[in-house]
């Protein structure tokens, strides 16, 4: 991607590397001159609307989510064009593993949740509304949160996400500006979605995506009762007792 932004705006470093030796003082010169080389660099390596993107390669579930997004806000057809969903699907493609389905990353056994999450994501692009047999992969299962913006799970049966542990104070080793800056910046707009309740439009597509996925019709689901539910192949680190009596506690529906 680096290189792909420099050959795009035609970058030539016309400053060059600014070198101090052992006992040399860094003079006004040279660090003016290592500043604008370095800001040069970076200039060129910024996308037209001002920000600098970069791949998070690896992971497969990452994906997925910015076309549900941009489906849900309309803006699926605006932002991906015929060759955005060609790359896509050629690197959906490329890490597919043989008995089907996608796992976590690259190098991961298939699980159900990036599998399902993975293959709605082709459906979702309009390049692949054919019946294409690679692209519909093998078995229904559940992507929550994703599911559940879309339409396709209800928020019934997802377990509490509550944005009120916002509100407790700082001071507490539990408050939640105390996690891990990933866990952080995940749990923040799901647990403002989660207050919410949002769900996007229910387009004949979302409805045709309820009949495919379950074996039951949409309406008669314990939502309650699937809230643990998981496929064997993503149950990770099973859930101990007390966080199921927390989850019970804070579940509401």
């Amino acid at each position: 991607m680096i290189q792909q932004f420099l050959k795009e705006a035609k970058f030539e470093p016309v400053i060059p590397p600014v070198r101090i030796d052992d006992g040399e003082g860094i003079t006004y010169e040279k660090a003016t001159n290592a500043l604008r080389r370095g800001v040069a660099f970076f200039s060129a390596l910024q996308a037209s609307d001002g920000h600098w993107p970069g791949e998070n390669g690896g992971t497969l579930f990452l994906l997925p989510p910015l076309v549900f997004c941009l489906y849900v806000t309309g803006h699926l057809e605006e932002v991906f064009k015929a060759e955005h969903y060609k790359e896509m699907l050629r690197y959906i493609y490329c890490h597919q593993n043989e008995d089907g389905g996608w796992g976590l990353h690259i190098e991961s056994k298939s699980f159900m949740f990036t599998t399902v999450l993975t293959t709605y994501a082709c459906v979702f692009s309009e390049w692949v509304q054919k019946e294409d047999e690679k692209t519909r992969a093998d078995g229904p299962g559940n992507g929550f949160l994703t599911m559940v913006i879309l339409g396709i799970y209800d928020w019934s049966g997802t377990n509490p996400m509550p944005p009120e542990l916002w509100l407790l104070p700082s001071c507490l080793p539990i408050h939640l500006g105390k996690l891990l800056c990933h866990t952080r910046m995940v749990y923040m707009p799901m647990s403002y979605l989660y207050g919410k309740r949002f769900v996007g439009p229910i387009t004949p597509l979302i409805m045709q995506l309820r009949e495919e996925l379950y074996l039951q019709p949409y309406e008669e689901i314990n939502w309650n009762k699937a809230r643990r539910l998981y496929a064997k192949e993503d149950m990770y680190y099973p859930h101990p007792l007390i966080q199921n009596l927390i989850w019970d506690t804070l579940h509401v529906r």
